[in-house]
């Protein structure tokens, strides 16, 4: 049973891990999101590095055929962060968060063309009611009232949307590529060409406060990129892409669980609510989910 179910023990185990990310930026003072974005990278793909080094798997990482998919891969990686903080500048973090996750509503669409994935019943529901849980677990004080229609406001939306977009396609692409790369492959190649994309930030901060950061910085890259990018490429390449959007979904909800435990934010009912709904969603998943002939 247990051994039927490893990719959605990867993406659940990979997304806990980036759900720590609101931990490591509480400790991280003086730096532009563009040059932690930076060091997240190049710190997790510096641990995937050793690890391939140490095992001797320099093989996991020769390049192969589908060299253009890899390559998006990366790319698409970092426009995807770029889109998302701009959303949360010109909106605000609750209205970027459930606009990036909405990527299970695009995978479900746009799947059965691409991957030639059927559409199952079940996979409406838990969508339906993981949707529903992410909303009660960012919506903010006061709900979601007083939209305004100013077009910076409108761009951060369509920033938002956008994201959600891209989010879905790194989780396809993963699916077009697993037959041609490993996952230690997919993970060093996708994140150190978005490391590369993001160098121009990299000298951005002044050598004092780099150093000061310098031990969160490396926390923070090599757990949320070390080891939850690859966990969740793992998981990705194991299950069908509509699964794997859905478990995905757990990300926010183990970052508000780590909020509550470690930071101390007072938890809401709604949270509390969402949050049980997006954890029933991921069992009803994990639970109907097919073991994969391909694996």
């Amino acid at each position: 049973m247990l051994e039927g179910k490893k990719g959605h023990l990867a993406i659940l185990l990979g997304c806990v891990f980036y759900g720590t990310t609101g931990i490591f930026l509480a400790h991280i003072h003086a730096m532009a999101i563009p040059s932690m974005i930076f060091y997240r990278l190049f710190f997790g793909v510096l641990l995937i590095l050793l690890v391939i080094l140490i095992t001797g798997n320099l093989s996991q990482i020769m390049l192969r055929k589908k060299k253009k998919l890899l390559a998006l891969q990366g790319i698409i990686t970092v426009v995807n962060m770029l889109f998302y903080f701009y959303c949360v500048k010109t909106t605000c973090f609750s209205i970027a968060i459930l606009l990036e996750y909405t990527s299970p509503i695009y995978v479900m669409i746009a799947s059965p063309f691409v991957l030639k994935e059927k559409i199952a019943r079940g996979s409406i529901y838990s969508m339906v009611i993981a949707i529903t849980g992410i909303i009660l677990v960012i919506r903010p004080e006061g709900g979601f009232s007083g939209l305004q229609t100013d077009p910076v406001y409108l761009s951060g939306i369509l920033s938002g949307i956008f994201s959600g977009i891209l989010a879905a396609t790194l989780i396809m692409n993963i699916r077009l590529m697993k037959d041609e790369y490993p996952e230690m492959g997919i993970a060093f190649w996708s994140m150190g060409i978005s490391c590369l994309l993001m160098t121009p930030f990299a000298f951005s901060t002044p050598w004092n406060i780099f150093v000061e950061n310098l031990n969160v910085l490396a926390s923070f890259g090599a757990v949320s990129i070390g080891i939850g990018a690859f966990l969740t490429i793992i998981g990705f390449s194991q299950v069908e892409a509509q699964t794997g959007s859905l478990l995905s979904l757990i990300e926010p909800v183990s970052g508000v669980l780590f909020d509550v435990t470690l930071l101390g934010v007072q938890l809401g009912i709604n949270v509390f609510i969402g949050c049980v709904l997006v954890l029933i969603s991921a069992f009803m998943v994990s639970a109907r989910d097919p073991v994969r002939k391909d694996n």
